[in-house]
């Protein structure tokens, strides 16, 4: 199969910064294992033609009587992130993070630059991980504990000095 310029800028940049990543056997992205603070987890890296996607799965669904208290703290963690999204299906209990972008009105060089497109998988790849990694231990706590939503982001969103 034949990969386009997105795919082959996620494999440099895994590759290259030491990721741990496999190419999915339909060859549209990657998936990898991060190695956060308190947790590892599994991701996937979409790359389509004109768009990539990056996706922080949970290790841990959210328990059906937790719905609420979980969809609580993905909105109060979402309100003010710029390129992530915390999404929760009620259906299943699964809970993710998604960081992308599409290219459709780019200018037509950039699908032909390596070091931006690296940059940029790169950069939301990041954003992604470093958010995931901060809100994931109250998450795991909401999602299949006894936490309030409320009062979990308030003590993650602390200013440092308070706490």
């Amino acid at each position: 199969m034949s990969h386009g310029p997105l795919h082959s800028a996620a494999g440099r940049v895994y590759r290259g910064n030491g990721w741990p990543s496999d190419e999915l056997e339909n060859g549209v992205g990657f998936a990898l294992t991060i190695d956060g603070t308190d947790s590892t987890w599994s991701a996937l890296a979409l790359t389509e033609a004109d768009a990539f996607t990056f996706y922080s799965l949970a290790p841990v669904d959210a328990r059906p009587d937790r719905l609420g208290q979980v969809g609580e703290y993905l909105h109060r963690a979402n309100h003010g992130l710029v390129t992530e999204t915390f999404e929760l299906d009620y259906d299943t209990g699964e809970i993710r993070l998604r960081t992308g972008i599409e290219l459709l009105t780019m200018a037509p060089g950039l699908l032909e630059d390596p070091d931006a497109l690296d940059a940029l998988v790169l950069d939301l790849s990041a954003a992604n991980v470093g958010v995931f990694d901060r809100y994931l231990s109250g998450l795991v706590a909401v999602a299949v504990g006894g936490a309030n939503a409320a009062d979990v982001i308030a003590e993650i969103e602390a200013p440092a000095d308070l706490i």
